[in-house]
């Protein structure tokens, strides 16, 4: 007989599906909150990319709820996808020229991604156990330090291929062009 699920899962399963509404309600305020400008832009282009390469080198390492994954940029925080994520909306709402959009964005990942990750790493306890324990206390969540670790492990491309980063790169891409066409429409490109 199935029990019925606890408070606590019913909410991990909202935030995981919030997660996508989330990420809309980020690229909606960014997109109506921001009158780019070519020096923002350039300034943005720089922030994305860097999140973006670190998502890429993350998705090179990682090999979801097989291992513990703690080479790579693993070596420096726990969560370096959400890292990354963080980072590339920061740099669109640099590339916008939005404090508010920036406000927004950083309420929204608090409130959805925060507890997302909270959640998985109780998920990865329970499967892990101590392993995942000692990984927790040994590395940052979010804020990078540097280990030599950084640079062990195997990257793999088709480890990025498999979790579909390519798709992430073609909709940044377009979102960046989406930018300065939002910039000449303001007229303040």
């Amino acid at each position: 007989m199935k029990s019925d699920p606890t408070l606590n899962q019913r909410l991990h399963q909202w935030m995981l599906r919030a997660r996508i509404p989330a990420s809309v309600l980020m690229a909606v305020a960014i997109v109506v909150l921001s009158r780019p400008r070519y020096e923002s832009w350039l300034i943005g282009i720089a922030v994305i990319v860097t999140g973006e390469l670190l998502r890429i080198w993350a998705s090179g390492h990682i090999h979801k709820m097989a291992e513990v994954t703690t080479s790579g940029p693993y070596a420096l925080c726990r969560h370096p996808l959400y890292l990354g994520h963080f980072l590339i909306a920061t740099g669109f709402c640099i590339a916008g020229d939005s404090i508010m959009a920036f406000v927004v964005v950083s309420l929204s990942f608090l409130l959805i991604y925060m507890p997302t990750w909270k959640n998985e790493e109780k998920n990865l306890i329970e499967k892990f156990g101590d392993t995942y324990s000692e990984f927790m206390q040994a590395t940052p969540a979010l804020l990078p330090r540097w280990s030599s670790q950084a640079l062990s492990g195997n990257f793999s491309w088709e480890m990025v291929k498999k979790h579909r980063e390519w798709n992430h790169v073609a909709g940044l891409l377009a979102a960046a062009l989406g930018m300065i066409a939002l910039g000449y429409w303001h007229g303040s490109w």
